[in-house]
């Protein structure tokens, strides 16, 4: 065998490990979300260390400091956190459906035997519900945006560039 096999076939073990660490990667990545999604972790690490009360805090503090610097009026400001009010108002309805997830995927592995079949349905559950809330945040997204005027949106991108670039 000469040098370019050898070069060849190392190269083509490195690209399959590399294929193999990356599809583990995804399936933990993909575990982990799925796992937070169902409400299988913990809060405060699903919610960046937060309760409830607290992400609601944060989000209309910085609502109205970002409407204060595109200049929004108290109307503008009162229509956009009465959306946000929805949005935690769903997101606390589903609580209960959460934990029953949760008791779900925790049963399916901690019984005598792993239940595959439980899991998958909790993960089929799971991405509904992540499915369905992404739909939500969308529509809030769209309604809020609606409130703004074009100018005052196009200020809110140009705040996001400099914030997130």
């Amino acid at each position: 065998m000469d040098t370019n096999d050898t070069n060849r076939q190392s190269a083509a073990g490195r690209r399959r490990g590399l294929a193999v660490a990356l599809a583990l990667a995804g399936v933990a990545a993909a575990a982990a979300g799925i796992a937070w999604a169902s409400g299988a972790l913990p809060e405060a690490l699903g919610h960046g260390h937060m309760g409830a009360a607290m992400a609601r805090d944060h989000v209309e503090f910085r609502i109205h400091r970002a409407l204060k610097k595109v200049s929004a009026t108290q109307a503008q400001e009162d229509q956009i956190l009465a959306i946000v009010d929805g949005l935690f108002a769903e997101h606390a309805q589903m609580a209960p459906q959460r934990q029953a997830l949760h008791q779900r995927a925790l049963a399916a592995l901690t019984g005598t035997t792993v239940d595959r079949a439980a899991l998958e349905a909790v993960r089929v559950e799971a991405m509904q519900r992540l499915d369905q809330g992404s739909e939500d945040l969308v529509k809030a997204l769209g309604d809020i945006a609606e409130v703004l005027t074009p100018a005052q949106r196009q200020q809110l991108a140009a705040l996001h560039k400099q914030q997130f670039e």
